[in-house]
C-alpha cells in the first residue's frame, strides 16, 4: 500500500512540473502584434476542407486596414473541423525573417529544424530545439457562412 501511496506521489509531482514548465502563450517569444484578417471567398471556399490552409505573408500587399502579426499568418482548419490562425514565426528563432514553411498538418522551420504539429489547433513542438508552441491566435475568430468570410482579430 505504501509503496503505491509513493508512486502516486511521484506521478503527481511530475504532473505538476510538466505543467509548471510548459509555455503559455503569455510567455511566447514572439512579440504582441496586431492581427486583422477578412478572407475572401475563394480562401474562405478553400478553408471549409479539413487540413487546409492559407498564408498570408507579410511579404505580399494586402489591404491596408489588414494586420499579419509578427511574421505573418497561417488559418487553417485542424482536424476537429475549427478554424485556428498561428504566427508564421519559429518561436525558437523569433525572427521576422525566419518563416515557417506550413505542409499540412505540419509547421518547420527551415532555420533551426523545429517542427509543430498543427492537426488539433495547437501548434506544439514536435521535434527540433524548440520548446514551446507556435504563437496562436484565438480569441476573435469569426466564420460568416452566409457571406463567405472568415474574420481573425485580436
Amino acid at each position: 500500500m505504501r509503496l503505491q501511496l509513493n508512486k502516486y506521489i511521484q506521478l503527481l509531482f511530475a504532473c505538476v512540473i510538466l505543467l509548471l514548465g510548459s509555455c503559455k502563450e503569455e510567455e511566447s517569444n514572439i512579440p504582441k502584434c496586431e492581427v486583422y484578417v477578412k478572407t475572401t471567398f475563394s480562401e474562405y471556399q478553400k478553408l471549409q476542407n479539413v487540413n487546409n490552409a492559407v498564408i498570408y505573408s507579410i511579404d505580399e500587399v494586402y489591404p491596408t486596414n489588414f494586420r499579419l502579426g509578427y511574421a505573418g499568418i497561417c488559418i487553417f482548419r485542424d482536424l476537429d473541423n475549427n478554424i485556428c490562425c498561428c504566427d508564421l514565426a519559429c518561436p525558437y528563432e523569433c525572427l521576422r525573417s525566419v518563416v515557417l514553411e506550413i505542409k499540412m498538418p505540419y509547421a518547420t522551420c527551415q532555420q533551426c529544424g523545429s517542427k509543430f504539429d498543427l492537426s488539433y489547433g495547437q501548434g506544439n513542438p514536435l521535434s527540433g530545439p524548440a520548446t514551446c508552441g507556435l504563437k496562436m491566435y484565438t480569441k476573435h475568430i469569426r466564420e460568416n457562412r452566409e457571406s463567405g468570410y472568415i474574420l481573425i482579430q485580436n
